[in-house]
């Protein structure tokens, strides 16, 4: 038998690929046809469970789930729709809290230049719905949603999972109401997820309210947003210091007198203390910068996440970021 040549074999070639590529694009029309639903939500960890949920209640196919990948309780968001201002919040995130610009930067299908087209591409026949938490995280997160999605015409559906788990009188192991979605029990957050997926619709005046609160905070030259008494608010971005300060010294008292305490059970503390959703690099800036103040000290690598361990300064205003030598030979 003759040996094809090699045109016909790059002929051949090209038909299978060409072949494949129909397949994988009729695929992909399939999938979106069976999309009725976009969903929200404001981390990979919160669209990571989201997803889970919806598989085990029958609603995954049916849905399509987008996720942002910053800590909009942190950092500027001044022109956030903008390029200019996503590259002043990128230099910021750079100076300030690297960890959380490294995750930015890696993930680039989920970040907020990415974001803002896919949603601006949602098909008005398909349901919004967008996932958020009673914290400034979320809530900022929220408005900014809605004020891109501005221009939609169809009404836009929001799961409060704060407000649902306080009408369902589910509690944390603490006794009160979770203030984020990863603080939700998986069995009721898959109850959540099959009785609310839906979402509650926005009316038009909520809707301007919100894309105003957007605009507002925008405009504000804050870094740090937290929520406090049902509010949003920005505050100056010192406002957690005084937990961090107190978080350690109960922890001392816990410990040996004087003992240094690891970072990640203040951490720890200041987060279950403020009820705020908060990254770690910013707490870790705001502890390095308490150091360099001279109110704590420190001993490891605070360069390295949660490789150190700090404690009250026992000589406040002298103890400085550059020269703890002493406190990390000790």
């Amino acid at each position: 038998m003759k040996e094809p040549s090699e045109q016909e074999q790059s002929d051949r070639l090209y038909e299978l690929l060409g072949k494949h590529i129909d397949a994988v694009y009729e695929q992909h029309m399939e999938i979106e046809r069976l999309q009725t639903h976009v969903h929200v939500v404001f981390s990979l960890s919160d669209a990571g469970s989201l997803k889970v949920a919806l598989s085990k209640v029958g609603k995954r196919q049916q849905s399509r789930v987008l996720a942002f990948n910053s800590w909009f309780s942190v950092g500027p968001i001044a022109d956030l729709d903008t390029p200019e201002g996503q590259q002043r919040r990128q230099s910021w995130l750079l100076e300030h809290v690297q960890d959380d610009y490294f995750f930015d930067t890696i993930n680039r299908d989920h970040q907020i230049a990415q974001l803002m087209k896919e949603l601006k591409a949602i098909p008005e026949h398909k349901t919004v719905v967008i996932w958020c938490a009673d914290n400034g995280h979320d809530q900022t997160g929220l408005r900014f949603a809605l004020y891109l999605l501005k221009d939609r015409k169809q009404p836009i559906h929001i799961v409060n999972v704060t407000k649902v788990s306080q009408a369902l009188g589910f509690r944390q192991n603490g006794g009160e109401t979770p203030y984020a979605q990863a603080l939700i029990d998986r069995e009721n957050y898959v109850e959540i997820v099959r009785d609310y997926a839906e979402g509650f619709p926005l009316d038009s005046d909520t809707r301007k309210r919100y894309e105003t609160d957007w605009i507002e905070l925008a405009g504000q030259n804050h870094w740090l947003r937290l929520w406090e008494d049902g509010k949003l608010i920005g505050c100056d971005e010192d406002k957690l210091d005084p937990v961090i300060i107190q978080s350690v010294i109960d922890l001392q008292g816990i410990h040996e007198a004087g003992d240094y305490v690891h970072a990640g059970e203040v951490m720890g503390r200041v987060l279950e203390a403020s009820r705020q959703r908060i990254s770690i690099s910013f707490l870790t800036y705001r502890i390095l910068r308490l150091t360099s103040d001279g109110v704590l000290n420190f001993k490891g690598i605070p360069g390295l996440s949660l490789q150190y361990s700090i404690r009250l300064s026992s000589a406040r205003g002298t103890t400085k970021l550059g020269n703890s030598e002493e406190a990390a030979n000790e």
